[in-house]
């Protein structure tokens, strides 16, 4: 329900009396003239939660009018004007809405200002909404918000009740490391952080915790997967680099691993007992087990023959996504040993797609990836094969998360249009019974676009049926001022470029030179660089925007980076250029400045791009 007329904000030479015959006689007057004769009332025994709503709001009523408001506890008498923040003893009953976990209630009336929520986060998501729907602030990153000077705030009739799309909503970038920002945009964390503690106590891919091969492989081989005539239980370097991960999965059939990863659960468990969520997952590659018992409980469940459902790896691995059998059964076994506690399991590479004659325990969550679609279109026009695993999983439960990409990760920084399919991507979720997301995007610092991507996202899992332009069009004009139509007008042209091409996929693994025939040829790099030329220069008095306008245009740089660097390789030919060197030093030297950390995920700093792209070009000279 919502009910929003109007804020109207009075400026004035006159007393509190004087305002307030002269105004609607319903209005509820907050701050004449930077002061106020309100008081914000908070419950007796207040959570945390409601102690913090009430701070925040005190705490930008007095940065926006300068008028400070005392908080009061529900045990003191009533006053006059009372702002009525969480679960307070004034609230009539008649008023009282069930919010669920976020949801909240903003209500107006002569006398009160009422902000409850639901009874996990819902009351500071309901402050932070009224600061940024009724007030006008804005936070568009960790770093950049906007609070109005408004001395005189009268509020006419408010009546919104919102609940969120999802249960459980989180955007993996570096922002949200930041709690504010994280309770601002009403996203969740799986990760603990100072003021948000999370209900996770493991995320993804704990097999190899839950039965580590370098404790147990050695003496227990039988554990772990049997393929190509033998079991594997050793390791293989990882994806980042640096370290080292199992080589294979665990074999779900043998009772002796049911025993042991429930037992190293257990102790985890321990350790963490307010954490209801708990992986318990495969790890991260599609060597799963095809012993005679594993094999048989995959066949014996799978709703599909491994022909109707081969997938293929970004890496060239194909495999029949038919092993969510074996999984579910051990799973299941598990949840039955924890029946307070939630198991989630990755549906993911060879476990996606959902069995038959076989149900998730109602207490296991089912995390649902699609790291195999396309990102160019939306995932319903797209990826059917993902579509039709959605839609049936979505008959089997409603306890699903999707783990979403959104960015490319081989290429932080490559020109990735993607927000026009994010809208469509979390509405064709909703549809299909997903409860939470989590949308995967730079856990490094920087990124293309980062900060855009993040604000809409979070708006669109919060409401899906939002306006995308509205949003974009907003944070354009915000975060970089005189510069934002010509933002947008590089977002459109990169964007229409992008969806002329539905018969090429645009890969979370791929790179600008993929690209150079579609979104990223000569011309229109040349028509990205004349737009930015003129954002510059609409910015070019104010240096903070312009700093936000140069890191906007990296990933042209680095597209045209990537492509001559791929022609110094091919091309016997080939020499850079003058301009191609200038671009190189300042590509990296606003990455160096602005702390952007990496270029590729996990890989490659960018001091290390510049010596990589000096090494070919010295090797080219040759």
């Amino acid at each position: 329900m919502k009910n929003i007329l109007y804020l109207s904000i009075v400026l004035f030479f006159c007393s509190f009396t004087t305002f307030e015959k002269n105004i609607v006689s319903n209005n509820f007057i907050l701050t004449v003239n930077g002061k106020s004769n309100c008081t914000i009332i908070i419950p007796e025994n207040a959570t945390t939660t409601e102690v913090l709503a009430a701070k925040v709001f005190q705490d930008y009523i007095k940065r926006i009018s300068g008028a400070f408001i005392q908080i009061k506890s529900d045990t003191n008498p009533k006053s006059n004007k009372e702002v009525l923040i969480g679960s307070v003893n004034r609230i009539p009953k008649t008023q009282i809405k069930d919010l669920g976990s976020d949801g909240f209630h903003i209500l107006s009336n002569k006398n009160n200002l009422i902000i409850s929520g639901g009874n996990k986060k819902g009351v500071i998501y309901g402050v932070y909404t009224f600061l940024e729907r009724y007030l006008g602030c804005r936070k568009y990153s960790s770093k950049v918000s906007y609070i109005p000077k408004l001395k005189s705030i009268s509020l006419n009739f408010i009546d919104d009740l919102e609940l969120p799309a999802f249960d459980y909503r989180e955007v993996y970038y570096s922002d949200v490391l930041d709690p504010e920002y994280a309770n601002w945009h009403k996203l969740d964390s799986h990760g603990n952080q100072p003021t948000n503690k999370s209900e996770w106590g493991s995320f993804v891919h704990t097999f190899h915790t839950l039965l580590n091969p370098e404790e147990y492989g050695e003496s227990h081989p039988e554990y772990f997967s049997y393929y190509n005539g033998k079991r594997h239980a050793g390791t293989m370097p990882s994806w980042d680099g640096t370290s080292l991960q199992p080589e294979s999965q665990l074999c779900l059939s043998n009772p002796d691993v049911l025993e042991v990863v429930c037992a190293n659960l257990k102790i985890e468990m321990d350790k963490n007992p307010n954490a209801i969520y708990w992986s318990v997952s495969q790890n991260d590659n599609v060597n799963y087990c095809k012993c005679d018992s594993c094999a048989a409980l995959d066949k014996k469940y799978a709703a599909f023959t491994p022909e109707q459902k081969m997938y293929g790896t970004h890496v060239g691995h194909n495999y029949p996504a038919l092993s969510m059998g074996s999984m579910l059964t051990f799973v299941n076994k598990v949840a039955e040993r924890f029946p307070d506690k939630i198991i989630s399991t990755l549906a993911y590479q060879h476990t996606r797609v959902p069995p038959k004659e076989i149900l998730p325990a109602s207490n296991v969550n089912i995390m649902l990836c699609n790291i195999e679609s396309t990102r160019n279109v939306p995932i319903e026009i797209g990826d059917k094969a993902f579509t039709s695993d959605l839609e049936a999983w979505g008959k089997l439960t409603d306890n699903i998360i999707v783990w979403d990409y959104v960015i490319q990760f081989k290429n932080l920084l490559a020109p990735f249009p993607n927000l026009k399919t994010l809208k469509p991507n979390i509405k064709l979720f909703k549809k299909n019974n997903v409860s939470a997301l989590f949308e995967q995007g730079n856990r490094e610092i920087g990124g293309e676009f980062a900060e855009l991507r993040a604000y809409l996202l979070a708006k669109l899992m919060w409401n899906p049926d939002l306006n995308i332009d509205t949003i974009i069009d907003e944070f354009l004009t915000g975060y970089y001022k005189e510069a934002g139509p010509y933002i947008k007008q590089y977002i459109e042209l990169l964007h229409q470029n992008n969806q002329a091409n539905t018969d090429k996929k645009l890969s979370i693994f791929g790179s600008p030179v993929d690209e150079t025939n579609t979104f990223l040829t000569p011309s229109l790099i040349n028509q990205y660089n004349a737009i930015f030329d003129k954002a510059e220069k609409a910015v070019h008095k104010n240096e903070e925007i312009l700093n936000r306008v140069k890191l906007a245009r990296l990933p042209v740089y680095y597209a045209m980076l990537e492509i001559s660097n791929a022609k110094l390789v091919d091309q016997t030919n080939f020499k850079s250029n003058s301009k191609t060197i200038n671009i190189l030093h300042e590509f990296v030297y606003q990455c160096v400045k602005n702390n952007v950390s990496r270029i590729s995920e996990w890989h490659t700093t960018p001091e290390e791009y510049l010596e990589k792209c000096i090494n070919l070009i010295n090797e080219s000279s040759n």
